[in-house]
């Protein structure tokens, strides 16, 4: 795994974490996906988190097969260039994207929204692969397997201020063999501070929602009818967690549209005036090991990129994963083979947001 950078003074991470949530506005135009069929209707409740998990029942699913190796090709240039044709992941820059439901004084949290962000600067593109957080890792540096949603915190655990990352990192590049160069992590308490000091969201609802249950500490219900509604940050974390109605993929879905929204409000409205109050939300909620300079490079790209410059898939077709349980736990066992093979297609994969796409509300 690439190495990571080292942290640098305050004001410049929270400034590089600002840009990079600008990054992840343009470059997120849709993360989600069919979930597989295999799926239930809804997971089990939480259990917390253990340092040590028990291992795989017995009579669980066969796990996929190791790590594929890499085939050799002769040294040749014909045969290099035929190998960066099918490993082109092996040279763009690779973002390790975490969104976690991490609060003060919390003695366990998990990390549930995982993505890797490939960026392709000399072809102006962008990869973007999104794992369920439920995924099955067998195999976790001095850990017993586990979900791969507590590695962030594992990690955090043997070494803090970047351990997470760094050994969430380190387990995908192992299982797909893709290197993470960086990572930029948020908290979703984060989200609603953000949409506080913007002023709101102005969110596009394609399809009713109602929650009677705030996902904002202490917040109202939601209900939301089909139309234009400005979001207020507590309203805004219940639009992109809430599962009550559609379950993953309609949240999936719900995230795709918020995101787009927060990219073309930062695009369109003047936030200049707002920026102290961005600052001081964000402050202890947003990490990276991205400095200053890589940021704005990586924002002003992203600023640049068209719809169809952003490809992608989610991690949930039935040949990748396969439901089961871990002892106790529910779970996906992943083809690894499959993932890695996928992982180095992102390119071709269509691009995320389509606008034409036919809507079928749950």
């Amino acid at each position: 795994m690439a190495a990571f950078a080292q942290p640098h003074g305050s004001w410049q991470r929270l400034v590089s974490a600002f840009l990079l949530l600008s990054l992840v506005a343009s470059l997120l135009t849709g993360c989600g996906g069919a979930t597989a069929s295999a799926a239930p209707a809804a997971a089990p409740a939480a259990q917390p988190i253990q340092r040590e998990m028990q291992a795989p029942a017995a009579a669980a699913p066969t796990k996929a097969s190791a790590t594929p190796t890499p085939t050799l090709l002769p040294v040749t240039p014909e045969a290099a260039l035929q190998l960066d044709d099918l490993q082109p992941l092996l040279k763009t820059t690779n973002i390790l994207l975490l969104g976690s439901d991490r609060r003060p004084n919390m003695p366990n949290w998990r990390t549930d929204v995982i993505m890797i962000v490939a960026v392709d600067r000399p072809n102006n593109r962008v990869g973007v692969i999104s794992l369920p957080r439920d995924l099955y890792i067998d195999q976790i540096p001095n850990h017993r397997g586990n979900k791969i949603n507590v590695i962030d915190y594992l990690g955090e655990q043997d070494e803090p201020n970047g351990g997470g990352p760094k050994l969430l990192g380190q387990v995908l590049e192992a299982k797909i063999g893709i290197p993470i160069h960086h990572y930029v992590r948020v908290d979703f308490e984060a989200v609603k501070r953000l949409v506080d000091a913007m002023g709101g969201v102005e969110v596009d609802v394609d399809c009713p929602l109602y929650d009677p249950y705030g996902y904002d500490e202490g917040g109202d219900p939601l209900a939301l009818d089909v139309g234009v509604h400005r979001l207020t940050g507590g309203e805004a974390l219940s639009y992109v967690r809430s599962r009550r109605i559609g379950g993953d993929l309609e949240r999936e879905r719900r995230q795709q549209r918020f995101i787009w929204a927060v990219r073309t409000q930062i695009q369109n409205e003047n936030l200049l005036p707002r920026i102290p109050a961005i600052y001081q939300a964000m402050q202890g909620s947003v990490q990276t090991d991205l400095n200053l300079i890589d940021a704005v490079k990586l924002v002003r790209m992203a600023m640049g990129l068209e719809k169809d410059d952003v490809h992608g898939f989610v991690v949930n077709d039935p040949s990748m994963i396969t439901a089961g349980y871990a002892g106790q736990m529910w779970v996906w066992y992943a083809n690894w083979p499959k993932i890695a093979e996928a992982a180095q297609q992102v390119f071709d994969k269509p691009a995320l947001f389509n606008e034409s796409e036919e809507v079928k509300c749950p």
